[in-house]
């Protein structure tokens, strides 16, 4: 059984909340994360797939990932992680104990893999992961409130420049598979020996099709501004017992320049326009901006603000080898400066 728990905690990932309030993602890349999640002006890679698909009018030079494992998790969630490994699971005793340690705290793990292939105006992918969010509450008699999403998906979109490259369309498709499992456990059900298959009956699952369309416009003068909207999940992703993924409207603005040794790019965006997630409607979760610096194709820098906390990023990219790293804090409070969860996430991607 304490092989089953480790196990679910390392596989973790698609941030659907517990107790708390964070917003609804589907997916959240690393280098857009790194630039505070500013990325609907952007996207020029296959990050396009989730954050703008008429981004990929933009792909100058075709690739692909054979393999790409991405690792995220909070700061609290390191050190449970750490205590569980040395935890008798099979003990309620024990198990109290761990919770009460923890007590209030938000623990978030998630973990995702993408191959994909990519080229001008074109993109394809299939996207693995999975998320899960723990929260232990009650003092008296510990409980410990479990959501939990793994989802397999197929993706595909196309991206078309019309203008002389100043006016972008795209549209994406996706046909996910979900399981989710939100439940509150107490220490003794974790205890029991029958935790497993308590596990496995409230599991919920679910498939659907889900589209998103998007457009940017460039103004052909210094700095290249560029505005963005795209429209994701149009309709609701509906998943089944699964649940869904909500539909939403997010906005942004970019503006870069080239130097003889750097790129720079900054952006804002605003996600969520019409509020369709989450449980409260508060603009500044909602504010994202970030700066960019490519330096001579191998290193990237990037820092930003994720709803009103401090992100930072970077890159190395050899090629064949990618190394993406990036901080930032989620806010999962109802308001923006309620209390955030800061995060780490790292992906290697091998490929071309």
């Amino acid at each position: 059984m304490k092989r089953a728990i480790v196990g679910l905690i390392l596989v973790a990932i698609l941030a659907f909340p517990a107790s708390g309030r964070e917003l609804p993602s589907y997916f959240e890349a690393v280098r857009p994360l790194g630039m505070g999640g500013a990325f609907t002006a952007v996207a020029d890679d296959h990050n396009a797939l989730f954050y703008n698909p008429a981004g990929l009018d933009k792909v100058e030079r075709w690739g692909f990932a054979l393999l790409n494992p991405l690792v995220e998790a909070g700061e609290n969630g390191l050190g449970f992680y750490e205590d569980v490994r040395d935890t008798d699971l099979d003990s309620t005793t024990e198990v109290v104990q761990l919770l009460r340690e923890y007590m209030g705290e938000y623990l978030h793990y998630r973990g995702a893999i993408f191959p994909h292939f990519v080229r001008h105006r074109f993109a394809v992918g299939l996207l693995g992961q999975v998320n899960v969010n723990v929260e232990p509450h009650n003092i008296a008699f510990p409980e410990a409130d479990v959501d939990a999403v793994s989802t397999v998906g197929v993706h595909m979109g196309l991206g078309w420049g019309f203008l002389d490259g100043k006016l972008r369309l795209g549209g994406a498709v996706k046909y996910v598979k979900a399981y989710r499992l939100q439940q509150v456990y107490t220490a003794a059900d974790i205890a029991s020996d029958d935790f497993g298959d308590q596990v496995e009956d409230d599991l919920k699952d679910g498939a659907g099709v889900g589209f998103d369309a998007g457009a940017m416009f460039t103004f052909p003068v210094f700095l290249r501004p560029t505005v963005a909207m795209v429209v994701q999940n149009i309709g609701d992703t509906d998943l089944g017992e699964a649940g869904e993924v909500p539909q939403q409207i997010n906005l942004g603005f970019s503006a870069t320049h080239s130097f003889s040794w750097v790129s720079l790019t900054g952006a804002a965006d605003w996600s969520d326009v019409t509020t369709e997630l989450g449980q409260d409607d508060d603009l500044y979760k909602r504010l994202h901006f970030g700066l960019e610096a490519r330096l001579r194709k191998i290193l990237s820098v990037r820092a930003g603000l994720y709803q009103g906390y401090p992100s930072l990023g970077a890159t190395v990219d050899f090629r064949i080898l990618r190394v993406d790293y990036a901080t930032y804090a989620e806010e999962i409070g109802s308001s923006a400066g309620d209390r955030d969860d800061r995060r780490h996430v790292v992906q290697v991607s091998l490929g071309w």
